[in-house]
C-alpha cells in the first residue's frame, strides 16, 4: 500500500516536470532533486517489490511442498488405518477362537470329570469283583480238597435199608 502511494507520488511529480521546467533555474533544480529522490524511492520499492515477489515465489513452493507432504501423510495415514482395521479383525477372530476354544475346554473339562468319576466306578466295581472271584477260587479250592479227602477216605458200609421204608426215587 505503501509502494503504491509512493510510485503514485513519483508519477505525479514526473507529469509536473514539464510544467515546471518553463519555472526558473532555482525551481527546475527543485524539480530535478524532487525527481531524483523520486526515483530514488521507486527504485528502492521496485527492489522491495522484487524481494517481495521472491519471497511470495518461495512461500509457493514451500506451500506446493507442503501439500505434497501432507498428501504422502494422508495416504500413510489410510494405508495405517488400514493396517489398523486388519488389526482389529484379526484381533476379533483370534479372541472368537479363544472364546470358543474355552466354551469347548470347559464342556471337556466337565466330560472328563465326569469319565473319572465312572472309571472309579468300574475300579472299585473291578475291585469287588476280583475280591469275589478271588473268594470263590478259595471256595473251589476248598471244596476241590474236600473232594480228594473224601475220594481217599474208605467207602461206608452200605446200609440196609429197612423193610417198611419207601426206596427213595431215582431220577
Amino acid at each position: 500500500m505503501v509502494k503504491k502511494r509512493t510510485a503514485v507520488k513519483v508519477l505525479a511529480v514526473l507529469a509536473c516536470l514539464p510544467l515546471l521546467m518553463g519555472c526558473g533555474r532555482k525551481e527546475k533544480q527543485q524539480a530535478l532533486a524532487k525527481a531524483e529522490a523520486a526515483e530514488a524511492q521507486l527504485s528502492v520499492v521496485k527492489a522491495a517489490l522484487t524481494k517481495t515477489q521472491a519471497q511470495a515465489t518461495s512461500l509457493k513452493e514451500e506451500l506446493e511442498a507442503a501439500k505434497g507432504a501432507r498428501d504422502e501423510l494422508e495416504q500413510q495415514v489410510k494405508k495405517l488405518t488400514g493396517e489398523r482395521d486388519n488389526a482389529t479383525a484379526q484381533t476379533q477372530g483370534g479372541q472368537d477362537t479363544i472364546k470358543k476354544l474355552t466354551n469347548q475346554l470347559g464342556g471337556t473339562t466337565e466330560k472328563a470329570t465326569a469319565l473319572q468319576n465312572q472309571i472309579g466306578a468300574l475300579e472299585k466295581t473291578i475291585g469287588e469283583q476280583r475280591a469275589a472271584a478271588a473268594q470263590q477260587q478259595a471256595t473251589i479250592a476248598q471244596l476241590q480238597k474236600t473232594i480228594e479227602e473224601l475220594k481217599k477216605a474208605p467207602a461206608p458200609a452200605p446200609s440196609v435199608p429197612e423193610p417198611n421204608a419207601v426206596a427213595p426215587a431215582q431220577p
